[in-house]
């Protein structure tokens, strides 16, 4: 009795990076998915679970974090010393409340057993030369610089989340991550101002300003009226800022085309709840447990970078969720989308110049193959 030959046994992969052409309709040509009525049914909730957590170790999250992480820790110094430049210039007579908002900046984000070590740390940024123009420059450019390539990593990162490819070409795309940048730097300044205004700034800043051109009434009323107000509406302004900044970032940075900008999604309401749990566990840690002395400066160090890290993942898992949310709604209604999600992108301009390339490159793979098989015919005709 013969027996058939078995095929040879094989191994597999899945391929990493890019896929096929994948066309995606426009919103007007399939049902809308935005309507009140599609609301994520149990079932869908179960399935972005399921999402989540099976493509957390699959798209590489630590290791996406951890390259934020070191975006955001090249922009801190320079950061530092722009700020503190800053001050220095507005506030040329008035050291002591430069230094005061260097006391009350510790004081309000840093843990109480790491206020020591926050403070060395900033007399040691501070230390230079910064009330020189030169300084503030090249602080300001540095910071810049550095926040653009957090922003730009962000961007590679949530193109990733939502499964595909950046579309908008290289102009396009610096264009918009530098603009992204300066609105999320903005936005750190008016934090940072709405939670240090306090009267000896206006003063000082403004009353030099204003008795010359007779405007002391202003100043007064920002003294007096104002500020008392302010002291109520700081903490609920800080976090509303804080909101739109994250909600920006999670609308601007991947290549997806949405129907409207939302100041507050499911993933960015998650991400900075879990930002705000995460704060108060480092704070209670490090003042109940602390670090351990053995390392000194370095278990400060270690820790903080850890705590930015965790923060980073937490960052992209809310862009993970928001694009299964998204999922979810399009197989609710109908799309095809368990393989990628059917949301036009914003661009396509790149992903053609990737099929180019990607052309070019299997032109020199099908000589090779034409080749090998030509040098074959040759010693089978020699035989």
């Amino acid at each position: 009795m013969e027996h058939s030959e078995s095929p040879p046994a094989t191994d597999y992969v899945v391929p990493y990076g890019p896929g096929e052409l994948v066309h995606v309709p426009q919103h007007s040509d399939g049902p809308d998915v935005f309507t009140k009525d599609n609301r994520v049914t149990p079932q869908g909730w179960i399935y972005v679970a399921k999402r989540v957590i099976a493509d957390f170790s699959v798209d590489a999250m630590l290791d996406r974090a951890a390259a934020l992480t070191y975006y955001a820790v090249l922009s801190i110094a320079p950061m530092i010393l722009a700020v503190y430049s800053i001050a220095t210039l507005l506030l040329p007579r008035d050291e002591a409340a430069v230094n005061d908002i260097i006391d009350d900046f510790i004081a309000l984000y840093v843990p109480e057993a790491l206020e020591d070590e926050a403070l060395r740390f900033l007399l040691t940024v501070i230390g230079t030369p910064a009330q020189s123009t030169i300084a503030l420059v090249v602080s300001i450019v540095i910071s810049l610089l550095s926040a653009s390539a957090y922003v730009r990593s962000f961007s590679r990162n949530a193109n990733v989340m939502y499964g595909r490819m950046e579309g908008r070409n290289l102009v396009r795309t610096w264009f918009t991550m530098w603009v992204t940048t300066l609105v999320m730097v903005l936005g750190v300044i008016v934090i940072i101002v709405g939670t240090f205004l306090r009267e000896s700034i206006v003063n000082g800043l403004l009353q030099p300003i204003a008795e010359p051109l007779g405007m002391t009434e202003a100043v007064d009323y920002l003294t007096k009226i104002f500020l008392p107000v302010w002291d109520y509406a700081r903490f609920p302004v800080t976090i509303v800022t804080a909101i739109a900044l994250i909600s920006i970032l999670y609308f601007v940075s991947p290549n997806v085309r949405p129907e409207k900008f939302r100041l507050l999604t499911l993933g960015s309401s998650m991400a900075l709840t879990a930002i705000f749990i995460i704060w108060l566990g480092f704070s209670w840690f490090i003042g109940t447990i602390g670090i351990s002395s053995a390392y000194g400066a370095f278990g400060t160090v270690g820790a903080v970078l850890v705590l930015v890290w965790v923060m980073n993942v937490v960052l992209l898992e809310g862009v993970k969720i928001d694009a299964e949310v998204l999922r979810v709604k399009q197989l609710q209604v109908g799309y095809d989308a368990k393989t990628i999600i059917q949301v036009p992108p914003r661009s396509t301009k790149a992903v053609d110049f990737r099929l180019k390339v990607q052309r070019w490159i299997d032109r020199s793979a099908s000589t090779l193959k034409a080749q090998e098989e030509d040098d074959d015919v040759e010693k089978d005709l020699e035989a």
